[in-house]
């Protein structure tokens, strides 16, 4: 019995399944009108005036309707830009990523549309690597062995590629107490080399470089890091290259909110901040350090890959972060960083062995990913931003898909910018989409551009307002294509139809009335029965003194009541404070912690001047 029971129960959900999923999606016969109609994924509207049957059809149904009344808004995409991949080159730029700018027009809502992209990695791709190095007086051995390991650095990152440049800053930390003795050798940031390709200028501003001595044990880093992430220029930073900050230290970072307890209570603003020669930072006294949410924010819209190369006592909290700042890893020195080479070679490699796409699309437009990565052309595909296993030369190719899920609220934002590019690259696809939401306009009731309009009908309605010199005959003649009659309760209901008004600006009076089509496709003007209505217009002026006189009024009110607040809550409170005073019991006890005097001295000068005034 339970058997059957099951059995037919299976058979109910195989049968009412099916239907339920097709309530569920949206179809063109339920859509009543154009707007909602052109909505619907590869629906379109016949607004053809004879026609029998539903007007809102699939797109493969068009042919019932005269091509010139379906209303089908198709997306234009176009190529802007589409330079082919390229390897590095003295001469020319690399170029990784193809296309590189695609124009998006007439994007319907409800509609999705795939823009296919390839990204290869380049050989000899340019790589700038800025060394941000922690200078306290714990890291003296480390800045010898970096200094020392400057040649081997070279020589490994050009069997990488050809193009690599090197920099150099350091930090401590603010030049205020808690954080450090104040003197004039602290500093937050301190930019001693910019990008270039010259090592020895490298290894001898090392050397250069002084230990500092702090106080507390975190350090400024990653206010250091922000200075080094958005000062473009005086960094150096080259605009095709792979940009990585390599931040070397052995302590903790401050973050934001420390800055409170030196007194520094503006919050970090995120922009560059070094003086006119590009060397010293100067606001490290006047912001508070970053939080990691402005960090992960900077690092993305500057493309950054950031190496954490931090000992082994403190990579805990730098590994618990790093996944929330895109393009960071983080790298375990040994105590005094030899291993600083290997770590940064293979830093880069985990770097580079992969790929992910991100966007900076707004709520409204939805991007998706879909690839096959290094699967062979026919693979099934996948949705996915990323993929591993690169090497120099893996192509991959993506279809990206946006889709419009929204209309905009604002007019201005129908035309939108969105940029697609691999974390921590300068690569990017930009996509100029223009978004359009009103793929029926001629249902807007303001819309004059329409074949029939409003002022065009009023004539038919009252034929004494056409204007002299008008062709009254030919006025007449498209009247007639139109039934003007009364609007009552047995009116026809029109389908589309336009509001409309006539007003007589001498009398002030006016006049409704709506057209369009009955279910018979019968052209219909309905007016109603009152020759004219008071146009009632209050003046601007009146409108502003009487809103003026209700904010006075509801000021008044809420003043009244927050005194009468006041006037109980005192009353209240006096009343306690009588009550208790009265309750009081006052007792002589002695001061336990009170201890007569063992000894007394008398000032023999006060006895003086007691007996000369005698």
């Amino acid at each position: 019995m339970t058997c059957n029971m099951g059995l037919k129960m299976i058979s109910l959900m195989a049968i009412l399944w099916p239907i339920a999923w097709c309530q569920l999606v949206p179809s063109c016969g339920l859509a009543t009108d154009c707007k909602n109609c052109t909505i619907i994924r590869d629906c379109v509207w016949c607004r053809q005036p004879s026609f029998n049957g539903n007007r809102c059809m699939k797109r493969d149904e068009a042919d019932r309707c005269s091509t010139q009344f379906v209303v089908d808004p198709q997306v234009q995409i176009q190529l802007i830009e589409d330079n082919p991949l390229a390897e590095a080159r003295k001469s020319e730029d690399p170029i990784q990523l193809r296309p590189q700018r695609v124009s998006m027009s007439k994007a319907r809502k409800g509609q999705s549309y795939t823009i296919p992209v390839e990204f290869k990695q380049a050989k000899d791709y340019p790589i700038d690597l800025y060394f941000l190095m922690d200078l306290s007086n714990s890291m003296g051995d480390d800045k010898a062995q970096v200094e020392k390991l400057s040649s081997k650095l070279a020589a490994t990152m050009r069997n990488i590629t050809r193009y690599f440049s090197i920099g150099f800053g350091s930090f401590v930390d603010k030049n205020a107490f808690p954080y450090s003795w104040p003197s004039q050798k602290t500093y937050s940031f301190k930019n001693h080399m910019p990008i270039a390709d010259n090592i020895q200028l490298f290894t001898n501003e090392v050397n250069r470089a002084e230990i500092v001595e702090t106080y507390d044990e975190p350090e400024g880093g990653l206010e250091a890091l922000v200075q080094a992430t958005v000062c473009t220029s005086q960094i150096g930073w080259r605009a095709k290259a792979r940009h990585i900050i390599l931040m070397i230290t052995d302590n903790y970072s401050h973050l934001a909110g420390n800055g409170k307890l030196g007194g520094i209570l503006i919050p970090n603003d995120g922009n560059c901040h070094l003086n006119p020669d590009g060397r010293d930072y100067n606001f490290g006294l006047t912001h508070d350090y970053p939080s990691l949410g402005q960090i992960s924010r900077l690092v993305r819209e500057h493309s950054m890959n950031v190496i954490f190369a931090v000992t082994k006592d403190v990579a805990k909290p730098y590994q618990t972060f790093s996944p929330l700042v895109s393009g960071s890893s983080v790298g375990v020195l040994t105590s005094d960083s030899s291993n600083v080479v290997t770590l940064v070679e293979d830093q880069y490699k985990l770097i580079t062995s992969s790929v992910e796409l991100k966007d900076n699309a707004t709520n409204g437009v939805k991007v998706r990913y879909f690839t096959n990565c290094l699967q062979p052309p026919g693979s099934p595909v996948q949705e996915s931003a990323s993929c591993g296993g690169l090497k120099v030369g893996s192509l991959i190719r993506y279809n990206i898909s946006i889709e419009i899920t929204q209309c905009p609220a604002g007019k201005s934002t129908h035309r939108q910018t969105i940029v697609v590019s691999p974390v921590g690259l300068t690569d990017a696809l930009i996509i100029d989409l223009d978004i359009e939401c009103d793929q029926c306009p001629c249902e807007r009731a303001d819309n004059v551009s329409c074949p029939t309009s409003c002022k065009e009908i009023t004539y038919c309605v009252e034929p004494g307002r056409i204007p002299p010199g008008e062709n009254a005959d030919q006025i007449a003649f498209e009247c007639s294509l139109f039934n003007v009659t009364k609007d009552d309760e047995f009116s026809p209901k029109l389908f589309p139809f336009r509001k409309c008004a006539i007003v007589d600006n001498s009398t002030g009076c006016r006049r409704d009335f709506v057209y369009g089509y009955t279910e018979n496709d019968e052209k219909l003007v309905l007016y109603n029965n009152t020759i004219c209505q008071p146009n009632i217009a209050i003046p601007v002026s009146k409108i502003a003194f009487m809103m003026m006189g209700a904010l006075v009024a509801v000021g008044l009110a809420l003043l009244l009541l927050w005194r009468l607040f006041l006037f109980i809550y005192d009353r209240k409170e006096y009343a306690r404070f009588i009550n208790e005073s009265k309750n009081a019991k006052w007792t002589a006890d002695n001061n336990p912690l009170y201890v007569e005097a063992s000894v007394n001295y008398n000032n023999p000068a006060f006895q003086q001047g007691v007996a000369g005034r005698k």
